[in-house]
């Protein structure tokens, strides 16, 4: 089990944290927060060298907002754009280190892997699996609230089977408790070191799964994860296996959801239905973009949304369809953006 050292000096130079202003700012350059550092950009990053280097750098309170969509809510807890800068220079240099020991069928915030590569992957599973048995059975199971679940000190924990530098673990425990220090629980949804934590975290029921458990057919979406198999009994061993592993290393919880089922019924994992021969569109994901759309054509109708707008929601929803089969969605879900101005918007003109 390697560990990394002698990281420190690697983090706190100004060409690593200039970069990691960098990457921060993209799509964000024309809010306030990120406009007024822009101003003194050399400065700040001379600060946090300072305050890194002496022990005073301590995470600032996060923004807190409520994310909305047209099928779930989820409570954001953003850093500060400062402290963005500090988790991107430490994100910069250790995420190679953690990438070495996950698994291949990992897909989650990874360069070159995501959600189009996963349900590839299923779909290949699914077919090895039936070119050995008759009949197809998929267990697909994900973690009971698992941002909010996850331990503190079983964490630390894990970062350190990898890295051994004292002064950046004093940091990153800092970020740990930064968030929900009273319950010693949860990782703050919003941060780009949670991404990171997250995929560490589950890191050990990767290699248990594949190493320990030899399932040659499982791979991992962020906390949702399959197993395919010909053999219906294997899954049901499978299921006590992991959840004996999560509930007594991980101090987690498998969402009670969890099930085995005929892979005939189809997939739905990594925002698709996959079956053997064919991958379909979320029934939900549709279902959202067609309120999307009825609203945005309200929006039109009122002056309150532009042309370019709806470009850029309907080239987002033909790039999402364009990885499945779904003409007949894609037909009824674009019928419900219309695009009129009313009355009063003409006379305006």
């Amino acid at each position: 089990m390697k560990r990394y050292n002698d990281l420190w000096e690697e983090i706190v130079t100004f060409e690593n944290i200039y970069g990691a202003y960098l990457d921060a700012r993209k799509g964000r350059r024309y809010r306030s927060e990120v406009m007024s550092t822009a101003k003194r950009v050399e400065l700040i990053i001379h600060q946090l060298i300072f305050e890194l280097n002496v022990g005073e750098w301590h995470p600032a309170k996060y923004y807190e907002f409520e994310c909305r969509t047209e099928v779930k809510r989820r409570l954001i807890h953003a850093p500060t754009f400062r402290d963005r800068l500090v988790h991107h220079a430490i994100y910069r240099v250790v995420q190679p280190l953690f990438e070495r020991k996950y698994i291949f069928d990992s897909y989650a915030c990874r360069i070159g892997k995501g959600t189009h590569a996963a349900c590839e992957r299923l779909q290949h599973f699914l077919r090895k699996a039936a070119a050995r048995g008759e009949r197809v059975y998929v267990l697909q199971a994900d973690l009971s609230k698992y941002y909010n679940s996850v331990s503190h000190d079983v964490l630390k924990e894990q970062i350190r089977r990898t890295i051994a530098d004292k002064r950046l673990l004093e940091v990153l425990d800092l970020i740990i408790e930064s968030f929900n220090e009273d319950t010693g629980r949860g990782l703050p949804i919003g941060s780009l070191t949670s991404q990171l934590f997250a995929n560490v975290y589950l890191t050990p029921l990767d290699h248990f799964v594949k190493e320990c458990m030899r399932e040659r057919f499982y791979l991992r979406y962020m906390d949702d994860f399959i197993i395919v198999s010909d053999d219906k009994d294997d899954l049901r061993q499978a299921l006590a296996d992991v959840t004996w592993f999560i509930e007594t290393q991980l101090k987690l919880k498998l969402n009670p959801k969890t099930q085995i089922f005929p892979a005939s019924h189809g997939v739905d994992f990594a925002g698709y239905r996959t079956f053997i021969d064919k991958v379909l569109p979320r029934k939900r994901n549709i279902k959202a973009a067609k309120i999307r759309f009825k609203d945005l054509s309200w929006r039109y109708r009122y002056g309150e949304a532009s042309m370019k707008d709806a470009q850029q929601v309907v080239a987002s929803f033909l790039g999402y369809c364009r990885h499945c089969k779904s003409s007949k969605s894609t037909r009824s879900a674009l019928k419900r953006l219309v695009l009129s101005k009313s009355k009063k918007e003409d006379k305006k003109k």
